[in-house]
């Protein structure tokens, strides 16, 4: 003991005493002189984690919760958001509100969801079946592109009419009008994939139709809306079909070149011993210039991650591990700081007036009714019975977080103003909080499927 106390003595507290006398000289120089002040930075990184902490716990909740009432977790999670906002805490305790998301961390929570959206639709990307695409019948293609004609006539047939109440702050009218119509026609095909397993319709048949029309809706919608965008940046047509005709040139060298050559890398790594880290730092640089490269290219990020996505080879076990990797802090983080980052900007009260909860409501039956009509008369016509044609309709109905992003993307384009903004999140939580419960009472009587295994990257979008 004797022999490691005076080995402390020499070796530790000796050297630590010089430091300390070498240091004080420095100090008084410094107190001596203008003090700077110390970077208001450092004063951010606590708040900004105690605000993480509260959204990641109240998405936690809320999606528990919404999972009780037979509900997918994103209706809970989006209903906290909107909690956490001027909607609820903001009206109740200002102070709290303010104290909790103070503006100087606004900015860096907003950067961080919007870095979640592109990591959500990189993983929406890579659920998109190469095989189940080539195999997409023909009944799923007619109802998936009727689910988008028709409420895409309804939406720019109301368009016309919000366009005078609700002008945008900048884009003219036609952005205006094909964006609308374009929000009355999102699907969201994760969210309904979670609902079909739950309730044992995603092997059967009827399931099926549903999920290939819900792709097709899926894919249709976001080369509909990255056209949409590409019109907005844009004041003359030429412009946005050079844009187009970038972003198509892009797609197919995506297809043609980064997707053969990761399929021959990705089967390398597959048949070694050992998962090369290196590879999962190149994949995601692929996501990550892909959105880069689509954002250069006039469209937006959240494309070039659905694409990047999309070329991922889907048979790799090290894609699949990819996918559960950024699924976990995607799903339990960074989306939770979205839901949040769209309910500070949705003011529920702003819809409280008799003129605005007329529009709201005309907005959500306008939204449900073609959506069902679309899907569900393409149905009867290729020949399914009108109960499961229904069924097909309340599927297509279903819009999720996937709306979401839309919604506020359009917001950031300045196509929606804040009072429009928030009657749309309300139509989107109301289809979303709708499939569930009418699909269960449109198929109550239809025997059980056994249900198919869920894939890796599936989650509760």
């Amino acid at each position: 003991m004797r022999r490691i106390l005076i080995a402390y003595l020499v070796v530790v507290a000796v050297p630590a005493a010089l430091a300390l006398l070498l240091i004080a000289p420095i100090g008084h120089a410094a107190t001596a002189g203008d003090a700077s002040p110390v970077s208001s930075e450092s004063s951010v990184l606590p708040q900004v984690l105690i605000a993480i902490a509260v959204v990641v716990g109240a998405a936690a909740v809320g999606g528990a919760l919404a999972e009780r009432l037979g509900q997918a977790r994103v209706f809970g999670e989006l209903v906290m958001g909107l909690l956490l906002g001027p909607t609820a805490l903001g009206a109740i305790a200002p102070e709290a509100q303010r104290w909790l998301f103070p503006s100087n961390i606004l900015p860096h929570l907003d950067s961080m969801a919007q870095l979640g959206v592109v990591f959500f639709m990189f993983l929406v990307g890579m659920e998109v079946s190469h095989t189940d695409l080539r195999r997409v019948s023909a009944t799923s293609t007619v109802i998936g592109h009727s689910s988008i004609a028709l409420p895409f006539l309804g939406g720019v047939t109301v368009a016309w009419w919000l366009y005078s109440h609700y002008p945008p702050a900048e884009p003219g009218a036609l952005p205006f009008a094909l964006f609308i119509g374009l929000s009355f026609s999102i699907t969201a095909f994760p969210v309904l994939a979670r609902i079909l397993d739950e309730q044992r319709l995603l092997s059967t048949r009827l399931g099926s139709i549903g999920m290939g029309a819900a792709g097709v809706c899926d894919l249709t919608a976001w080369c509909l809306l990255a056209i949409v965008v590409t019109i907005v940046h844009h004041t003359s047509l030429l412009p946005a079909l050079f844009s187009i005709a970038l972003a198509i040139a892009f797609t197919a060298a995506m297809f043609a070149v980064v997707r053969p050559v990761l399929a021959r890398v990705v089967a390398q790594a597959d048949r070694s011993a050992t998962r090369p880290i290196a590879l999962y730092a190149a994949m995601v640089c692929v996501l990550l210039v892909s959105a880069l490269a689509t954002e250069a290219i006039g469209v937006h990020p959240i494309f070039g991650a659905f694409l990047a996505g999309i070329v991922m080879p889907r048979e790799s076990t090290l894609v699949a591990d990819l996918g559960t990797k950024l699924e976990g802090v995607t799903l339990w983080v960074l989306l939770p700081l979205f839901f949040v980052t769209v309910g500070l900007r949705t003011d529920l009260g702003a819809t409280m007036g008799i003129a605005a909860l007329g529009t709201c409501g005309v907005i959500i039956v306008v939204a449900m009714a073609t959506k069902m009509l679309g899907s569900g008369l393409a149905a009867v016509a290729l020949g399914e019975s009108r109960r499961d044609a229904l069924a097909i309709g309340v599927m297509m109905n279903c819009r999720g977080l996937t709306e979401l992003v839309v919604l506020n993307l359009g917001r950031q384009l300045g196509l929606l103003n804040s009072a429009l903004f928030a009657m749309f999140v309300i139509m989107a939580v109301v289809t979303t909080a709708a499939t569930a419960p009418l699909l269960r009472a449109v198929v109550r009587d239809r025997p059980p499927a056994v249900p198919a295994p869920r894939p890796a990257a599936e989650t509760s979008r």
